[in-house]
């Protein structure tokens, strides 16, 4: 049986990300890597120092291993390539939603 996961993804400009999290009281946030005046990785930053206990999951073009290092140094649960999201995804979701980190496979 599989549980039920609140997730919101956000889109839009970065700076209202933070009150839309706190609106949505989300058990999972999906981001992206670039956002209008904010990165992404600045978002889940301060959603980390936020009072939201949400777990972040950053979808992204970079296939880097840096930049998953990077994501997780900032607090981010999950990371996601775009190329791999149908496949990922829903592993990612079900992992972070057990407070584990999910990495892809590199």
């Amino acid at each position: 049986m599989q549980e039920h996961h609140d997730v919101v993804a956000i889109a839009g400009e970065g700076k209202s990300v933070l009150k839309e999290v706190e609106a949505a009281q989300p058990d999972v946030v999906l981001l992206g890597v670039a956002f209008d005046g904010i990165s992404g990785f600045e978002i889940a930053r301060r959603l980390r120092q936020s009072p939201s206990q949400a777990r972040i999951i950053l979808l992204s073009l970079h296939e880097s291993p840096d930049m998953v290092r990077a994501a997780v140094a900032v607090g981010v649960s999950g990371y996601v390539f775009l190329s791999r999201l149908l496949d990922d995804l829903p592993a990612a979701i079900e992992t972070v939603s057990q407070g584990r980190i999910f990495e892809p496979s590199l």
